[in-house]
């Protein structure tokens, strides 16, 4: 499955920086607000220099659901269609894509230190929430390939671990 998200993988990568605290904003985990409220934005090479970097995990599932309609918002698709796509392996998209291919992404650049955060920590980096939705999500059931991994990276929530160590320890779940 891994090689579906070599697209995903090959853009451009980076970092917000907000006062002394660097955060991987990760797309339906705050990113926009992140973004609107960074002082300055760390990219690709550059990100290897930080040296302690904050992650926000979102409940998986939530996540999942939550990206899938907005992508299906964004592109004027019915969100029933748009998860046989999913199912299918026909449709992919960095909205709903394993928090843990952004983990990936970002170690393509940075080999060191991340704390991983609940999503409820945004609050302690900005008071913005750009897009927050209240419009009522379309349900749908979870895919597997979409969701087990962050599941088992919701473990790391509130710790201080090397980047690399995670990576090296779920490295075969999405095989």
């Amino acid at each position: 499955m891994l090689r579906h998200w070599k697209k995903l993988l090959a853009c451009d990568c980076s970092v917000v920086q907000m006062k002394q605290n660097f955060i991987y904003p990760i797309m339906r985990v705050g990113s926009s607000s992140l973004r609107h409220s960074a002082d300055r934005f760390i990219h690709n090479q550059e990100i290897s220099r930080c040296d302690h970097i904050n992650v926000l995990i979102r409940d998986p599932a939530d996540r999942f659901i939550s990206g899938l309609n907005e992508y299906c918002e964004s592109n004027d698709l019915s969100v029933d269609d748009a998860w046989h796509l999913v199912e299918r392996g026909s449709l992919i998209d960095r909205h709903f894509a394993p928090q843990y291919i952004w983990l990936l992404h970002l170690y393509k650049f940075y080999k060191g230190i991340i704390t991983i955060k609940p999503f409820a920590s945004l609050n302690e980096f900005t008071n913005v929430h750009k897009k927050k939705n209240t419009k009522a999500k379309t349900p749908v059931p979870l895919i597997k390939n979409f969701v087990e991994i962050d599941n088992e990276i919701m473990s790391y929530l509130n710790q201080t671990v090397e980047l690399g160590d995670i990576i090296r320890r779920h490295k075969n779940v999405l095989s």
